[in-house]
């Protein structure tokens, strides 16, 4: 903290007589020692005040003593001390700054705590969470602090996460190296998937080890490109929007009983989106095979089929079909009675080409 003195000027006052030469005209002139930081001409605070009058007709100048009576006959003048008060107002000019500052900040902190908490609640596929390792167990060199991490699927309720490769030293670079586009190299994401159920991801920001959550929009770039996007920044590969059409039986139920699953609007969009589900996984479409089990893990009808939802997801995987694989991965990591070398075994003799993460 330093400290500066200013003088102000309050204007002129005939209530005294000057003891030099028995002028009555004084201009009136506040001597304020104010508290700084940095900027001289921010200042902070008063710490001090004293009040002078100086003479116009001899240039006498005198100290007021303060709680004198000549004091009190000077800002007797409504007008001289209002602008007295105005201008020692002036002198909080720094402080009310950083207020505003410090207000603004910490109601866009709280913002955005409320959002990721709502994220958190409701994880969707592609949310970036911002992990603190400061916050975690285990021994970290003091550069490996902050990291990123997706969600690239969900089964029931087991979220998948992959991790980032890099660390960043503060939050600031983790926050602008996601604004530049790191998350777009195809090295940047771990291919190792890491398994949590909602209350563990809930707990994990409690402690403060997720400190944010983040939900990229998707948005349409030029023609026939897209891309998730976050702060208008795109954060994942360009993916190509329209295809040259062909038919596949089963892609069109898959396609509609998606978009009913999102239209919350539709009372029964579950009951409908299920039948056709059914539909397009009994016509053998692989997508629609994975989307029909995650609706039996989901327990839209009620209860949960655990059964039903691994037949069809075995379906899928047989034809190659990764996010089914994946899933039943992770079903299988839940249930005793699941053994994966099984899966696998069965996989080699149909011939499937799939990939181990």
């Amino acid at each position: 903290m330093d400290y500066r003195e200013s003088t102000l000027c309050l204007g002129t006052t005939n209530k005294l007589r000057c003891a030099c030469c028995g002028g009555q005209t004084h201009s009136v002139n506040s001597i304020i020692t104010y508290g700084y930081y940095f900027l001289e001409y921010l200042p902070i605070f008063p710490v001090k005040r004293h009040t002078q009058i100086h003479c116009l007709q001899c240039q006498n100048i005198a100290e007021v003593p303060h709680n004198s009576s000549d004091l009190k006959l000077i800002f007797s003048n409504v007008a001289l001390a209002f602008f007295n008060k105005l201008r020692l107002i002036s002198t909080f000019t720094g402080s009310f700054l950083i207020i505003l500052f410090l207000s603004f900040y910490f109601s866009e902190e709280q913002k955005q705590q409320r959002q990721s908490q709502t994220h958190i609640d409701a994880p969707k596929v592609h949310d970036f969470y911002y992990l603190d390792y400061q916050k975690a167990a285990g021994d970290f060199r003091p550069q490996h602090k902050y990291r990123v991490a997706k969600i690239v699927d969900i089964t029931g309720g087991t979220v998948s996460l992959v991790y980032g490769n890099y660390f960043y030293p503060l939050k600031a670079t983790l926050r602008n190296g996601v604004g530049i586009g790191h998350t777009r190299r195809n090295d940047y994401f771990e291919q190792k998937r890491h398994h949590f159920s909602y209350a563990e991801l809930d707990k994990l920001f409690q402690h403060g080890f997720i400190y944010r959550v983040v939900r990229p929009e998707l948005n349409h770039i030029g023609r026939n490109m897209s891309a998730y996007m976050i702060d208008g920044n795109v954060v994942s590969k360009l993916e190509i929007v329209g295809q040259a059409w062909r038919y596949v039986p089963g892609k069109r139920q898959n396609t509609q009983a998606m978009a009913l699953l999102k239209a919350s609007y539709i009372d029964d969009r579950f009951e409908q989106a299920f039948a056709l589900l059914t539909r397009s996984a009994k016509l053998g479409y692989a997508a629609g095979q994975t989307n029909l089990a995650e609706l039996y893990l989901t327990g839209i009808e009620g209860t949960r089929d655990v059964d039903s939802a691994v037949y069809w997801l075995f379906k899928a995987a047989l034809q190659g079909y990764q996010p089914a694989i994946e899933k039943y991965r992770v079903i299988c990591q839940l249930e005793e009675a699941c053994q994966i070398e099984d899966f696998y075994q069965a996989l080699n003799e149909a011939g499937t080409t799939y990939t181990i993460y």
